[in-house]
């Protein structure tokens, strides 16, 4: 059962978001937030937010949850192969970005001048490379990586594919839509890091050689 306090800290943090993403972190303060969703500065304060950075970092974690993004990563778990975890990462990100990325946008941005919330965005990056290598070097293991590239570039030319920035130029200004985004970058991904299936060697007698 929800206390007085938890709709509170929910309140706070939907305040936190409308603002966030209408007039930027640096235009808003405790105040602002505390105003906007009908309660004292005070108890911005006794929901354990000490600064808006704080907050920030919080309602990251909270629109996670809000937004039910783990119903997107399964598919990445469940996959059956490396080349369908890699296809399954790629849509997971890009849906997740639709999802978060009026926030993302202002999280990006706010991380260039506010060290709490570059820390809260090298964890959100770490996550998204984090999931590159899993399905990679699942890859990698089947033999069905290119060779040609190393795994950390391979990591650093996905993360561009599906970054916030490149979500906004192609997806808000250009007007992709999600499944051309995702489409476009999983053939990317096939022409360049993967390979065909390798068969399997044969002994001097002709007889199927284990790898």
């Amino acid at each position: 059962m929800s206390t007085k306090k938890d709709e509170t800290r929910l309140r706070l943090l939907d305040a936190a978001r409308e603002l966030l993403v209408k007039r930027g972190f640096h235009d808003i303060g405790l105040e602002d937030i505390a105003q906007a969703a009908g309660v004292s500065r005070q108890a911005v304060y006794k929901s354990h937010f000490a600064s808006k950075a704080d907050l920030l970092v919080e309602l990251v974690r909270h629109v996670h949850v809000a937004e039910n993004l783990d119903e997107l990563t399964r598919p990445v778990y469940a996959a059956q192969s490396g080349l369908a975890m890699l296809e399954e990462t790629i849509r997971a990100i890009v849906k997740i970005e639709t999802r978060l990325h009026d926030l993302a946008m202002v999280l990006s941005i706010t991380a260039l001048s506010d060290t709490d919330a570059a820390v809260a965005w090298r964890d959100r990056m770490e996550v998204k490379r984090g999931a590159f290598r899993a399905a990679l070097s699942r890859l990698e293991a089947e033999r069905r990586f290119n060779s040609a590239w190393k795994l950390d570039e391979a990591i650093d030319v996905l993360m561009t594919l599906v970054s916030v920035d490149a979500y906004q130029q192609l997806v808000v200004d250009r007007g992709w839509k999600e499944s051309a985004l995702i489409r476009r970058v999983w053939e990317l991904c096939q022409a360049s890091f993967v390979v065909p299936p390798q068969p399997p060697k044969l002994s001097s007698k002709g007889a199927v050689r284990a790898r």
